[in-house]
Formats: structure tokens, sequence, C-alpha cells
């Protein structure tokens, strides 16, 4: 019997979800969403790994229960960087910590520049609290963790153990761990010795996305082991999703969600100082001839959830506040001459000053600010500060700009972004971007049509947006002071990066 039935598991910062599809047609079949269970401890955030876990198994044993002998594959997928520590006994040791939790920021700043120049040249990776590395050297310190030997698992890695007893990792979570050497592909033993892990902690063999880590016969899950699925690592969630609407090299992914990403692909990596000083993210793709130039922003989806918080209003509220702005861009009723601009650091700062003590700054509020000046003042922000990343990638190489996630479904956010970028936007009509691409991490031939809604920029809009960087230069880099002592010692460094930035978006955006 030819089994015609896939699961995809998409483990995200704000929810997860589980889909089944048919592997000939692609069709949705079923799919469930929740979630994604989080708890606080003394030090900050972490995932609820026994939550997330029980109902992740809930809706798979009810799924392969539903669909006897007709399963063929598992494929996961999630956000990098988290995971945990499992000894030599295969049992979990640690807590979950999450991503964006900054419990780990004092290994970081011990680093001297010269240790920080090192991991870039090793792992592509700027020396940030977020990466697995200075969690790992957190939670061995802290639980005083020693006498044997830990083994590291991403949540991809750690749900396909306990799927089927096999340890793998993917490459594209592998390189976000600061401690896999991207021209080596393996391992960096310099990392460990730096963080002095060498002697407790190690890593799983890193395997291609897709490729098989084992089945769920060899597993302890009761109602999985009379059913032989093969389970797989899809990898990072960004790099599933562009690998789910066939991102080529010379395209930049602009994947929004709770975050908000910039991803380029190609065949070399982008390791020299430049990309250094601007905090760009290397790595390597699902696809592993390729290279990833990444920089997330750490606020996206997340500002309009904190803007329906703060004015006590609801999703189709929210909705109707950002169609009636469309309605009024459209119509030339909105002037960006003197608007409300807000530097989204809700939740730190990305490239190029990436700094987790980063806060949000608004200007422009006056006594007749109403709220929807507000809101408008942060989806101009949010495609201020997308541009304003940009002008660290090489966009003279970017042939188009390709949007998936939520912004699909906000008009007046992916207008903004082509008149910010002034380039046309290719936005995605794709449910889930991320389960399709892990269906097609472990089926190679798996083949579909994508559409496109193609959005111009409005050209009269495109100067007021090159007129409002600069406002927003000087705005962020002048908040820049009021982080941490740290930027005063390095000011004078990061004035220059801004204006090599701001002095290279006229080639890139005129």
């Amino acid at each position: 019997m030819v089994k015609e039935l896939s699961i995809t598991i998409d483990v995200g910062t704000t929810n997860s979800k589980v889909s089944l599809f048919e592997i000939a047609s692609g069709k949705l079949v079923f799919r469930e969403n929740f979630q994604t269970p989080k708890k606080v401890d003394d030090y900050g955030e972490l995932f609820d790994l026994s939550e997330i876990w029980d109902r992740l198994l809930e809706i798979l044993i009810k799924i392969v229960a539903g669909n006897p002998g007709n399963i063929d594959s598992i494929n996961i997928s999630s956000v990098g960087e988290a995971g945990v520590l499992v000894d030599s006994n295969g049992r979990v040791v640690t807590p979950l910590i999450a991503w964006y939790d900054k419990r780990a920021v004092e290994y970081v700043a011990k680093l001297s520049h010269g240790q920080k120049q090192i991991i870039y040249e090793i792992t592509g990776l700027p020396a940030h609290s977020n990466y697995s590395v200075p969690k790992i050297k957190w939670l061995v310190d802290h639980l005083k963790l020693s006498g044997q030997k830990y083994i590291w698992l991403n949540i991809p890695d750690l749900f396909s153990y306990f799927l089927t007893k096999q340890m793998s990792t993917e490459y594209s979570m592998a390189s976000r761990t600061m401690c896999f050497d991207l021209k080596q592909c393996r391992w960096s033993t310099e990392i460990l010795e730096m963080f002095d892990l060498q002697n407790l902690i190690e890593f799983p063999p890193v395997i291609a996305s897709g490729e098989v880590v084992g089945y769920t016969t060899t597993g302890e899950i009761d109602e999985l082991k009379k059913e032989k699925i093969s389970v797989r690592i899809a990898g990072h969630d960004h790099m599933v999703g562009a690998l789910g609407i066939n991102l080529k090299d010379k395209d930049l992914l602009n994947s929004t969600g709770t975050t908000e990403g910039l991803l380029l692909i190609d065949d070399h990596p982008f390791l020299e100082e430049k990309s250094f000083q601007e905090s760009l993210s290397n790595g390597i793709f699902t696809k592993p001839q390729y290279y990833t130039l990444f920089s997330s922003m750490p606020t996206g989806g997340n500002a309009f959830e904190w803007y329906q918080h703060f004015f006590n209003i609801d999703q189709k509220v929210f909705e109707q506040d950002c169609q009636n702005l469309y309605q009024r861009y459209l119509l030339d009723q909105i002037f960006l001459d003197d608007p409300v601009i807000l530097i989204p650091h809700l939740n730190g700062s990305g490239a190029p000053f990436k700094n987790g003590k980063s806060r949000g700054l608004m200007y422009g509020i006056s006594l007749e600010t109403r709220r929807e000046d507000v809101l408008l003042g942060i989806i101009l922000g949010l495609c201020l500060e997308m541009k304003y990343v940009a002008t660290c990638f090489p966009m003279e190489e970017v042939n188009r700009v390709i949007a998936i996630g939520p912004v699909v479904k906000n008009p007046l956010w992916i207008q903004l972004k082509a008149d910010a970028l002034n380039k046309d936007i290719s936005v995605v009509k794709m449910e889930e971007a991320v389960s399709f691409g892990a269906l097609k991490a472990a089926y190679s031939d798996f083949d579909y049509d994508i559409e496109y809604q193609v959005i111009q920029p409005d050209s009269n809009q495109v100067q007021a947006f090159n007129r409002l960087l600069d406002k927003y230069s000087y705005l962020y880099e002048s908040k820049q002071f009021l982080v941490d002592d740290n930027f005063h010692q390095s000011s004078f460094e990061s004035r220059d990066i801004t204006n090599r930035c701001i002095e290279t978006k006229e080639i890139f955006f005129s």
C-alpha cells in the first residue's frame, strides 16, 4: 500500500500548528492550531515543554488513529535557538528557554571584541544571548551540571528524539546555535572552548532538511509504535517558509509573523567585516548548497498585539482601523510630512544595532494625536525598520522581494512596504508557507503552483519614505545612547555604520 498522507509540525513563538496533507496534491486535509504554551521562572521566559509536547502528541495520535496505515512521514520545523540538554541516559535535564529570553546576556557581555569577531568568522553569527551557546552556558552554570556529557537538542531534534529515540539535527537549525562552523560544516570545538564547555557539551549529527531521522517503530509512544512513520526535521521556520515558496538566489524574502525577518540566499556566505559590523546573521539554508544572510527584527506582528492591548480593542476593530487607514492612504488623504513614528524596538533591536536592551521610541505625538495616528505610526515604524535593515543587505543584487505571513492579509502594511523599499512586493497567496516548506523538504519532487499578487510602489510616497528614513535614522542613532554604557564606547563606530547605511540608500532604493 502506498501511503498518501504526511504530517507537518510548526512550533512557533505565538502559535503552533499540526497539518495533514495529501502528498501528491498538497491538499490540506486537516489542521489544528494552538497557542504555544509559555511560563515564567525567576530569570525570564520559558517555552512550556511538557504542555507543548502533550498537545502535539494528542493531535498526532488523533490523526494517526483516524488514518491507520496511511501516514508516511512527520516533518518538524520550529523557531531557532531554543532547546534543552539531555543527559547520557536520554533524560531532559533542563528547561526549554525561549529563544528571545535574555538571561544569558552576561556571557555575551564578557566576550572581547576579538572573541566576537572569531565567533563571526566561524559561525557567521553576531555574538548574542538569543543563540544557543550562551543559553547552554547559563544552564550549565545555574544547574551546576557536571560529571558527564550532555547533548544539546533544538526543538525539532528533541521531538524527533521523543518519536524515534534517534538523535539528529539539521543544517539550518545547527547554524542558529552559534557553535556550527559554516565553512567546515562541523561543530566548532573552538567556540566550546571559548565558553569552557568542551568537556561537557556535545551536539548531534547534522543531516539535510527532510532526511529521515528514524521511525516511530523505534520510539516509546505505544499509539505510534505500530505504525512505521518516518520522522524528519524540516528546519528553522524562516528558512522552511522560504523553501515553501521556492525562494531563489537573488530573491529577498520578507517573512512576517510575531517577529519579522529579511532573508537572502546565495552560494557563498557573507563573512566580511561589513556584515560583522552590521550584525547580519549567516547560516545554511534547507538546501545546504546555499548559504543564508538573515536579519530578524524582534518586533513584527507583536506590535499590533501591543496596540490592541494598549487601546483595549479586539482583532475585528484593529482590522477595521487598518482598512480605514488604507482607504485614506489610497485616496492621498494621508500625508507623510510629519507623522507619528515608532521605532519598534518593543522586544530589543536587530541589525545593525543588535541589542536586547533596546527599547521602542515614539516621536511626533501631540495633543491632536488620535488612535489611528498611533496605528499609522506603528506600521510606518515597522516599514522604516525594514528599510533601515535592508540598506545593510546587498540590495543591488536583489531581483525581487517576496512577502509571506500575516502581512499578506494587511493591504496597508504591504503597500507601505512597497513604498518604503521602492520595489514591487510579490505577495504569496499561501496559507502557512512553513507547513508547505516542511512538506517540500520531505518530498523534493513535490510541486505546486504559487499565486502571487504584485504590489507596486507609489512614486509619490517613495520620496516621502526617503525623507522619513533620514529622520528615522537620526532618531535611531540618538536613542542608542539611552540603551547602555557599551554604546557610548562604540558610538563613533555605530555612527559610521548608520552613515554608511544612509549613504547607500539612494543607490539601493532610487
